[in-house]
C-alpha cells in the first residue's frame, strides 16, 4: 500500500514507519524537519506543516490510507500540568485537513492515534486519574481528541481512533489486545500501538467500530 504517515517522527510514528516498510508498503511522511527521519527505499519525505490543507492534499495524491500519529505537544510529557507546545485544537484541525485531503483524492481509509478515556470511554478511567485529567492540561489534549475523532466519525470515511491506555516507550511485546478499563497500572508500548495500527490499516474489511482502545500485558 501507498501510506501517508502524519507523525512520523514521534516515538509511534518511527516505528510505524520502520514496520510499515519491512512490510513492503510505501510511505510518504510529512515532517516539520527533514532531519527528523532518515532517507531509505520506500519513504519519500516531505517537509511541511500538516495543518497546511494544501500541503496535506497535494500529498495525499496517489494514497491508499492516511495514518497519523499526531497529538498535542506538552514542555514536558511526563507532568499532567505541563503547559501546551501545540494549538488547543491541533488535532481537530489535523483532522479537517486529512478528511478534506482523503475526499479530494479518493481515499476512504485513515487510522489515527487518540487516547484511552476520550468520548464514550471516560467512565472506564480510573476515579483519581480522572480528577488529575480534569484538572490539568491532560484535559485539554482529551477534548481536542475528542473532537478529533467527531470529525472522523463524521466523514463518512473507513476510518479508526486508536486509544491507548499509558504509554511507554518500546518495542511491541506481543500481548496488545482491546481493554474495557483504563487503570492506574494500565499500559502499553509505543511499538504495540505502532503495529495495531498497522495492522488495522491492512484490514481487508471496513472498520466495524470507529474506536477501540487497546492495552497491553507483560510489560515490564
Amino acid at each position: 500500500m501507498n501510506i501517508l504517515v502524519l507523525g512520523a517522527t514521534g516515538n509511534t510514528g518511527r516505528q510505524f514507519v520502520d514496520m510499515a516498510l519491512e512490510r513492503g508498503h510505501s510511505i510518504k511522511a510529512i515532517v516539520r524537519s527533514h532531519g527528523g527521519l532518515d532517507k531509505r527505499t520506500g519513504l519519500e519525505i516531505i517537509q511541511g506543516d500538516v495543518l497546511d490543507a494544501s500541503v496535506l492534499t497535494q500529498a495525499a495524491r496517489g494514497m491508499d490510507a492516511i495514518v497519523s500519529c499526531l497529538g498535542i505537544r506538552k514542555k514536558d510529557p511526563s507532568d499532567p500540568w505541563s503547559p501546551l507546545l501545540s494549538p488547543e485544537d491541533f488535532t481537530e484541525r489535523c483532522a479537517i485537513g486529512i478528511v478534506d485531503a482523503m475526499k479530494a483524492n479518493g481515499i476512504e481509509r485513515a487510522v489515527v492515534i487518540s487516547s484511552a478515556g476520550v468520548g464514550d470511554s471516560w467512565e472506564t478511567v480510573d476515579a483519581d486519574m480522572r480528577n488529575v485529567i480534569q484538572s490539568s492540561s491532560v484535559g485539554t489534549v482529551f477534548r481536542d481528541l475528542g473532537n478529533m475523532e467527531q470529525v472522523l466519525e463524521e466523514s463518512g470515511l473507513d476510518t479508526l481512533a486508536v486509544r491507548p491506555v499509558a504509554l511507554l516507550n518500546g518495542d511491541p511485546s506481543g500481548s496488545a489486545q482491546i481493554v474495557d478499563r483504563f487503570e492506574k497500572t494500565s499500559k502499553i508500548s509505543t511499538g504495540d500501538v505502532a503495529q495495531w495500527m498497522l495492522d488495522a490499516v491492512e484490514r481487508p474489511t471496513a472498520f466495524e467500530q470507529r474506536t477501540e482502545m487497546i492495552g497491553a500485558t507483560n510489560l515490564s
